[in-house]
C-alpha cells in the first residue's frame, strides 16, 4: 500500500509515473507544452482550489432561484426544510463513502461498482449518471431560454436555444482547466449573490425596510398539504442536491486527488448547510407559499428572491434576479454537459460500449461524448411548445429519482469495499481518508434513500396520474433490466468475490508529488 518512488529519473523528466503499487502501464505523460494526459486520454487539469471551491458551490444553477420556487409553493417551508434534511443523510452517507474511495482510487464511483460489486452493476449505474445530467442539463437550458425571454420577446426561446447550444459546444471543446477555472470564478459570484440575498432576508423578515414587513410567513404558514407536501420535498431536495457527487467524476482530472477530495467532501458538508437549509429558511420567512406571485406566468416572477425584493418595494427586482440566473446557468449546463460527457467516456473506455465515446483532442477532450450527450438537449424545445412548467416537472422527477438510484448504489459500492478491504486483511490506517460514522450512517443512508425511491411518486396515486406515475418510476425497472442484461447475458458474470478484488489497480499519486511541481497551496 506504499507508494513507490518513480523508477528513474528519466521517467520523471518525461512525465511517465509507473503505478505507485506495481501495476503494469503508465499512469501519465506529459506533453511539451507541460499537460499532464492521464493513460485514458483525458487530462489531469484541475487544480485543487477549483476542486474545493466546484465542491462548495459549483453547479449551482438556476434551480436555486426558480425551481426552489417550485418547491415553497408545493411544499411550504417546512417542508422544504423536512425534505433537504432527510435526503441531506443520505448525502452525508453518500460523500462520506466517495471521500474514502476517491482518496484512494481516481476511477469515478461507476467504474469502482465495477471493482467492487459487479460489471453489470457499475455500467448500469454509469448510464444512470448520464441520464441524470442528460435531463439535468434540459432543465437547465429550459430555465436560461424562459428567464431571457425577460428582456426581449422578439427573439423566440428556439432561438435563444440555438445561440446558447452552440456557446457551450464551444467552450466544452477548451480543455478541462478553462472549465475549472470558470468554475472557480463562478463559485465566488454564487456565494456573494446567496450571501447578499441573506443579508436582505435578515433586514426583511426583522422590520427593516419600512412599511414592509413580511407577515411571519414561516410561523403563519409552515407546511402544504401535509405529508404529500414533504413527500414532494423528497423530489426537489434530489434534484437540488444532484451534482454534489461530482467530486468523484472530476478525481479522474485532479492533479492531486489525495489531497483535494477529502477537503472538497468537508467542503461539501459546508454547502448543504449553507445553501440548501440556508435557502429553505431565508425564502420561508420572507415568501407565504400561497404568495399570489407564484401564480404569474413570468417564470421570474416566481422566483421566491423575486417575489420577496418586490413586496419589500423594488418594482424591478427581477431584470436582477434574471442576470443573477444567467451567470449560474453558464455553470450550471457547463457541468452538466462535463458530468455527462465523462460519465459516457469512463462508460465506454472500460469496454461497457461503443469504444467511439473514447475519443479525445490532444488537450484531453472527449469530443464525440460531448456532441452526443449535447446533442439530446434539443429536446428542451418541445418544453416551449408543451409549456416549460408541465416540462419541467416531468424532468425534475425523472431527476429525482435517478439520483437517489446513484447514491444508494455509492453507498453500496462503499459497502463492499470496506468488507473487502478489511477481509483481506489491510488496515483502515493506510487509507488516505476514511469515512466517519462507518457503517451505523451507511445503514441509514441506504434505508433512507431505498425508501425514498419508493415514495418519491407517491403523489401521483391521489388522484391516480399514470403519466406522472410512469415518469416517476420507469428509471427503477430499467436499472434493474440493464444491471441483469449487463451481467447475465454480456459478461456472463456475477457478483465479483470480496477475496478476488485487487486493491492495488488504479491507485495514482498526487501529481505535484512527482512531476516535481511545489503542492498547490488550497
Amino acid at each position: 500500500m506504499e507508494k513507490q518512488n518513480s523508477s528513474s529519473d528519466l521517467e520523471k523528466s518525461v512525465g511517465v509515473v509507473l503505478d505507485p503499487v506495481g501495476s503494469s502501464g503508465s499512469a501519465y505523460h506529459q506533453t511539451k507544452h507541460g499537460d499532464v494526459i492521464l493513460d485514458t486520454g483525458l487530462k489531469a487539469g484541475l487544480k485543487n482550489r477549483m476542486v474545493n471551491l466546484i465542491a462548495l458551490c459549483g453547479i449551482i444553477g438556476p434551480g436555486v432561484f426558480l425551481g426552489l420556487g417550485n418547491m415553497l409553493a408545493a411544499c411550504g417551508p417546512a417542508g422544504m426544510v423536512a425534505g433537504f434534511a432527510i435526503v441531506g443523510i443520505v448525502v452525508f452517507a453518500m460523500m462520506f463513502a466517495i471521500g474514502e474511495l476517491n482518496a484512494a482510487y481516481d476511477a469515478n464511483f461507476a467504474m469502482l461498482g465495477s471493482r467492487f460489486v459487479s460489471k453489470g452493476f457499475g455500467a448500469t449505474l454509469a448510464l444512470c449518471y448520464v441520464v441524470l445530467w442528460i435531463t439535468n442539463c434540459i432543465a437547465e437550458y429550459t430555465s436560461l431560454c424562459a428567464a431571457l425571454s425577460v428582456y426581449t420577446t422578439k427573439i423566440p426561446m428556439y432561438g435563444w436555444f440555438l445561440l446558447l447550444w452552440g456557446f457551450f459546444t464551444c467552450f466544452q471543446l477548451l480543455n478541462v482547466t478553462w472549465w475549472g477555472e470558470t468554475e472557480y470564478v463562478l463559485g465566488f459570484v454564487k456565494l456573494a449573490f446567496l450571501t447578499g440575498f441573506y443579508i436582505f432576508a435578515i433586514i426583511y423578515a426583522a422590520g427593516g425596510i419600512d412599511y414592509n414587513k413580511p407577515d411571519n410567513p414561516f410561523g403563519n404558514y409552515p407546511l402544504k398539504s401535509g405529508f404529500k407536501g414533504i413527500a414532494n420535498a423528497f423530489v426537489y431536495a434530489g434534484v437540488f442536491y444532484s451534482g454534489v457527487e461530482g467530486v468523484s467524476v472530476i478525481a479522474a482530472e485532479t492533479r492531486n486527488p489525495r489531497k483535494a477530495i477529502p477537503t472538497a467532501v468537508r467542503n461539501t458538508i459546508f454547502r448543504v448547510f449553507y445553501v440548501y437549509f440556508g435557502l429553505s429558511i431565508f425564502y420561508g420567512i420572507t415568501v407565504a407559499y400561497n404568495d399570489p406571485f407564484f401564480t404569474s406566468t413570468d417564470k421570474v416572477m416566481r422566483s421566491p428572491m423575486t417575489i420577496a425584493m418586490t413586496n419589500a418595494g423594488w418594482a424591478n427586482s427581477k431584470y436582477w434576479v434574471t442576470t443573477v440566473i444567467l451567470i449560474t446557468c453558464i455553470s450550471s449546463i457547463n457541468s452538466a454537459i462535463y458530468f455527462a460527457s465523462r460519465a459516457l467516456f469512463t462508460w465506454a473506455e472500460a469496454g461497457y460500449g461503443p469504444k467511439i465515446f473514447t475519443k479525445t483532442t490532444s488537450k484531453g477532450i472527449p469530443f464525440v461524448a460531448i456532441h452526443f450527450v449535447h446533442l439530446f438537449s434539443f429536446l428542451a424545445i418541445l418544453s416551449y411548445k408543451s409549456g416549460s412548467s408541465v416540462a419541467y416537472s416531468y424532468i425534475v422527477n425523472v431527476t429525482g429519482v435517478v439520483a437517489f438510484i446513484t447514491w444508494v448504489g455509492i453507498i453500496i459500492v462503499h459497502f463492499r469495499f470496506r468488507r473487502a478491504y478489511v477481509s483481506q486483511g489491510h488496515s483502515l490506517a493506510n487509507l488516505p481518508y476514511t469515512a466517519p460514522l462507518f457503517p451505523w450512517l451507511n445503514i441509514a443512508g441506504l434505508i433512507i434513500g431505498v425508501l425514498l425511491i419508493l415514495v418519491q411518486g407517491w403523489s401521483v396515486f391521489k388522484p391516480f396520474d399514470y403519466k406522472t406515475f410512469i415518469d416517476s418510476y420507469i428509471m427503477i425497472p430499467v436499472f434493474f433490466i440493464c444491471w441483469g442484461a449487463y451481467d447475465l447475458l454480456y459478461f456472463k458474470d456475477g457478483f465479483i468475490k470480496t477475496r478476488e478484488i485487487d486493491f492495488n489497480e488504479g491507485r495514482r499519486p498526487d501529481l505535484d508529488d512527482n512531476v516535481g511541481e511545489d503542492v498547490e497551496k488550497l
